[in-house]
């Protein structure tokens, strides 16, 4: 039997739109998901999970996808992402390449290995030290512009 985790979550209805805050407490962790959710008849928004170690990059997506259509769930881990890419399913994956526990392109090969056809974005400071072979064709370097990182996103979940 595997680890179930304990859900928190809150909702806050607002004029045609449900903003929520979920927090997931896994043992040795936590795990949040926020966003805006517009119901547009029974059109599911695409769900995104991203992947960095760096709580100030953690807000920068925040701030980018606030206003969205898109349910993102943040994440400070390999470990922890490795469990919620098992136990869920994500249309994007967006993950920072060094981790403090992990590597982002192995939770790119786990993502795509249970995912035939998954979509992901990696994001890193030191792209350089990765293996030409070893880069995504659609790959950003830190400090990267959000209006591009956004169209990235928006054409890897069209």
């Amino acid at each position: 039997m595997g680890i179930i985790p304990k859900h928190v979550a809150t909702y806050s209805f607002c004029l045609g739109c449900v903003t929520y805050v979920t927090l997931i407490k896994w043992p040795g962790g936590y795990a949040a998901s926020e966003g805006i959710w517009r119901g547009k008849g029974n059109k599911m928004a695409r769900s995104i999970l991203v992947v960095d170690d760096d709580e100030a990059m953690l807000d920068v997506y925040t701030r980018l996808f606030s206003g969205t259509d898109y349910l993102i769930t943040k994440v400070s881990g390999f470990a922890e992402a490795a469990r919620l890419i098992n136990s869920n399913n994500y249309d994007l994956l967006i993950t920072d390449l060094m981790l403090g526990d992990g590597l982002g392109t192995e939770l790119i090969k786990i993502f795509e290995k249970k995912q035939a056809g998954a979509k992901s974005l990696l994001v890193s400071g030191s792209i350089g030290m990765l293996a030409p072979e070893q880069t995504l064709d659609v790959y950003f370097e830190k400090p990267f512009k959000a209006e591009v990182f956004m169209a990235a996103v928006k054409k890897a979940l069209a």
